[in-house]
């Protein structure tokens, strides 16, 4: 069963996030912030993470930095930021694009979160 963690600081999205990929047949973790996300990849090993860019006290990127010091084995899943935001510098596109799988713009489609599933795992899902 591919494990999936969501870092998503809006509450009602991470829960949604949460249930779709329950019905896809994925175990999934949502947690709201950096922290959260280090204690959980501490906990176990996730195939995918999906971590909102804009938080509320941190972005994406600090997430990352914040992972690869306190649980580093959490970068070799698949990870994709999402943002609705287009305001991104050149600088932060270039850094999430050498230490991601790229940039998810929301809404995510069910469809994109299914292959992103099956991409993790490398097998249909």
């Amino acid at each position: 069963m591919p494990r999936i963690l969501i870092i998503e600081d809006d509450e009602a999205l991470r829960g949604e996030l949460v249930e779709l990929f329950g019905a896809l047949g994925a175990a999934a973790t949502g947690v709201r912030d950096g922290a959260g996300a280090e204690h959980a990849c501490r906990a176990q090993t996730f195939d995918l993470v999906l971590c909102d860019y804009k938080l509320e006290r941190e972005n994406g990127l600090d997430v990352l930095r914040t992972l690869a010091r306190g649980a580093p084995q959490a970068l070799e899943a698949d990870i994709y930021l999402m943002t609705g935001h287009l305001d991104l510098t050149r600088a932060a596109r270039e850094e999430i694009a050498a230490s991601t799988k790229g940039l998810l713009m929301k809404p995510v489609r069910a469809a994109m979160l299914r292959q992103l599933v099956a991409a993790s795992v490398g097998r249909p899902c």
